[in-house]
């Protein structure tokens, strides 16, 4: 008769719970969790047309008469618009302003393109834009110098915006429109 070995199961497990025992220990002794805490203060992006003035002060730019006038106004409760009012207009007459935004924020931004009435204008070229919703275009408008300049805290931007009402242009008739400005902080710029 062969000899039967002996395996004990008891053993075996034994020693399956030993091995658990020592590496969940070893686990519980190198593992560990970690909270953070931590405190976000973000800038502020912000801007503030400061000065806007038109070169029309009495005889009309480039004539020996007055007879069109012209009114800018900032927006006191939002400075971010400023108004025109231009009375009497006829075609060829041409009226430049001159405008100054203050960076009031915390973080240097970038002018983008200014508004009339919504519609974008391009640097150094001439818009048509219809005032008076009648279909045509009454004035051309151009802003020059202003956009790819940073301007940080406390800084300004200088740019000019220049009129010509063209031959649509109504007799004795007011046009007022707004001009607005949108800024981008300086890391977004593309």
């Amino acid at each position: 008769m062969m000899l039967k070995k002996k395996t004990s199961i008891p053993a075996i497990a034994v020693i399956v719970l030993i091995g658990l025992a020592i590496v969940g220990f070893s686990f519980a002794h190198w593992s560990a969790y970690l909270d953070v805490e931590g405190e976000v203060e973000t800038g502020i992006l912000d801007a503030a047309i400061v000065t806007w003035f038109c070169n029309d002060g009495g005889i009309d730019p480039g004539y020996t008469k007055d007879i069109a006038q012209c009114y800018c106004w900032i927006d006191e409760e939002d400075p971010h618009y400023a108004y025109v009012t231009i009375e009497n207009a006829y075609p060829s007459y041409e009226v430049r302003f001159t405008c100054d935004i203050e960076n009031t924020g915390t973080i240097p931004w970038f002018m983008l393109t200014p508004k009339v009435n919504g519609i974008p204008l391009v640097d150094s070229q001439w818009v048509d834009i219809d005032l008076d919703g009648d279909g045509y275009p009454d004035a051309n408008f151009m802003y020059i110098d202003g956009e790819d300049k940073q301007v940080h805290p406390g800084d300004f931007v200088e740019w000019s915006l220049r009129i010509h009402f063209k031959q649509t242009a109504h007799q004795d008739f007011t046009y007022t429109f707004t001009i607005s400005v949108e800024v981008i902080q300086w890391n977004m710029v593309d």
